[in-house]
């Protein structure tokens, strides 16, 4: 393993005497985009989607941000909800009789600006319909539809279309944060009204998990609304004008959006009169664009280009370094239904392969911290009990013997009898083209695994056929990485059993009842302290399984051109506001 980090340095130096040659072209430091008002920020790879009930991207997401509008939004300094569609937060009342006893109810009221594109008012018939969407089995929204299954009703006011309250028979943790993210236009997205004379109560019932009428909803709502300008649809201040494949996804901004009408409201604030999401899956050519000022924005820059930026006086002339703390961490999913990998033996094995020290220090340049489990260390919850998996090829090879792989051919690969056949070792490695650091976590394990006996082959794929083959459970081990928000940690989108399905987010095949009572014990326990106790029992069972390797949370690495004002960074993904940011007027010649 350290000669191969020797490797990684020497191509970090090599990239340090690139940077160092480029600082002959400063010239007197003269912006050529000063003034300009648009906004130009780099992507990996494409979006998956702009659906933001079927997306299940991270990047997808961050676009989908300036499209479209929840109730609420979180204030990207002081990290608390503030109302964004919705007035203001909502009143929320514990019920203790009636139908709904036990329950909650959540009243909101949508500003009266707020309209859509077509010019009608945004009302309390636009959230019943997306919570309906979002429940409709058929939807391929599972990903998120856990955040939406505590809501059993909905009831507008008769006399204020804009009013509304949610009812819900549990008290949920994130009902006021989560529910409610996304707000779409009925008229466009069931221009027919497929769902309007069906209850909330109706599609959530299991029996109805057939009905035709939302298959046929489904069939039009999950494929049409992905990519193609005027069906993508929202009520924030940016329109979708462009998806050129591989090369950019572009959004403009509305010359007439009703959040310009709002007075004292930081949080609708647009101005950027275009943001441009420019895809380049590769971190030279991404850094050779900024050097050029094509590029105002990237984030997620590799750790030595971002150290070698930080040398580099001629870049900082034009852009500002960020490196904050990013609620995010990096694992590797090992396939548990793969029936080389059902052994938790095997999979703790292949986590006392990686050296999560050595990542940090020589990967990360300093800008991480290793983790244990999927809660981020700056939550109060994280279970700091746990001792971190130390890099330890004796105890996997110990660990391997132990669940009967040993090399009976002498090949230099463990094998084993399953099914009657002898089966060696070898699993893939997946990770997406362009992440140089998902990249070289593969390497790692590769060289360290082959001294146990394990051979792996590390394959790239293009991002969004990742997406897919992980869904389909195409994969031994796959790198991916989970970003968070400030809000408590609702588990079930990645570790319930109901999430197990094609379009769920438990990709890796972890859970049984009675991980799934703890995990559905923690969305209705509203005592913290009770709450926390729950945490620390979901976290030991998962570290004790190994579902993944958990490595490493890295920092933020932000670059953002300084003709931008306002772009301070946050810990709240992606670490900054894009339509936020004010620009500077040009000097006068």
């Amino acid at each position: 393993m350290k000669n191969y980090l020797l490797l990684i340095l020497f191509v970090a130096s090599t990239s340090s005497m690139f940077f160092q040659g480029c600082k002959s072209g400063c010239g007197d430091g003269t912006s050529k985009k000063a003034g300009d008002q648009t906004a130009v920020l780099h992507e990996l790879a494409d979006a998956d989607k702009l659906n933001p009930l079927t997306s299940s991207s991270a990047n997808s997401s961050y676009m989908q941000l300036n499209i479209f509008q929840g109730l609420l939004t979180t204030d990207f300094k002081t990290l608390q909800s503030v109302g964004l569609l919705a007035i203001d937060r909502p009143q929320i009342a514990e019920l203790n009789d009636g139908m709904y006893k036990g329950g909650m109810s959540l009243t909101y009221e949508i500003r009266p600006e707020a309209v859509w594109d077509n010019g009608t008012p945004i009302t309390a018939a636009d959230v019943i319909f997306t919570v309906k969407a979002a429940l409709n089995p058929s939807v391929q929204s599972q990903n998120i539809r856990s955040y939406y299954e505590f809501i059993d009703d909905i009831v507008a006011d008769s006399g204020n279309p804009k009013k509304f309250t949610i009812y819900a028979k549990e008290r949920y943790i994130l009902a006021e944060t989560m529910g409610l993210n996304v707000i779409l236009p009925e008229y466009a997205y069931d221009p027919k009204g497929l769902l309007k004379n069906f209850t909330i109560a109706q599609i959530k019932d299991k029996a109805n998990a057939n009905n035709p009428t939302f298959k046929t909803f489904a069939d039009d709502f999950n494929n049409k609304h992905d990519r193609e300008k005027g069906t993508v649809i929202g009520s924030g201040a940016y329109s979708f004008e462009n998806w050129t494949t591989g090369q950019s996804i572009s959004l403009k901004r509305k010359a007439n959006w009703w959040g310009d009408k709002v007075k004292d409201a930081p949080q609708l604030a647009a101005n950027p009169t275009s943001i441009t999401y420019k895809i380049v899956n590769d971190w030279t050519t991404a850094i050779t664009a900024m050097k050029s000022e094509d590029l105002d924005v990237a984030y997620g820059i590799s750790a030595p280009d971002f150290v070698e930026l930080q040398k580099n006086d001629c870049f900082k002339q034009h852009y500002n370094l960020h490196s904050p703390i990013s609620l995010q961490y990096d694992y590797l999913g090992l396939n548990m239904k793969n029936t080389k990998l059902t052994d938790k033996r095997v999979r703790r094995a292949l986590a006392h392969l990686m050296d999560k020290r050595e990542i940090v220090e020589n990967l990360l340049y300093g800008l991480g911290q290793p983790i244990v489990g999927p809660i981020h260390p700056t939550k109060p919850y994280y279970n700091r009990s746990l001792p971190d998996v130390q890099y330890d090829p004796d105890m996997a090879k110990k660990l391997l013997k132990e669940a009967g792989w040993e090399d009976t051919d002498g090949d230099g690969v463990v094998d084993k009898e399953i099914d009657g056949q002898r089966v060696p070792l070898k699993l893939s490695f997946k990770y997406n083209s362009g992440n140089d650091r998902r990249k070289n976590y593969g390497l790692l394990l590769q060289e360290s695994a082959k001294k146990v006996g394990i051979e792996i082959e590390v394959l790239s794929r293009e991002w969004t056929v990742l997406l897919e083959e992980s869904k389909r459970r195409d994969f031994d081990i796959v790198a991916l990485g989970w970003v968070q928000s400030p809000t408590p940690d609702d588990l079930k989108q990645i570790w319930h059993t109901e999430s197990d399905t094609p379009d769920g987010s438990n990709r890796v095949g972890f859970g049984n009842a009675e991980t799934d009572r703890i995990i559905d014990q923690i969305k209705t326990t509203l005592d913290e302290e009770k709450r926390k106790e729950l945490y620390m029992q979901i976290q030991q069972i998962i570290y004790d399984e190994q579902p993944y390797v958990f490595l490493v949370s890295p920092k933020e690495r932000i670059a953002i051109h300084n003709r931008f004002g306002n772009a301070e960074p946050s810990i709240n993904r992606p670490g900054f506001d894009e339509k936020a940011f004010t620009v500077k007027v040009a000097d006068k010649p």
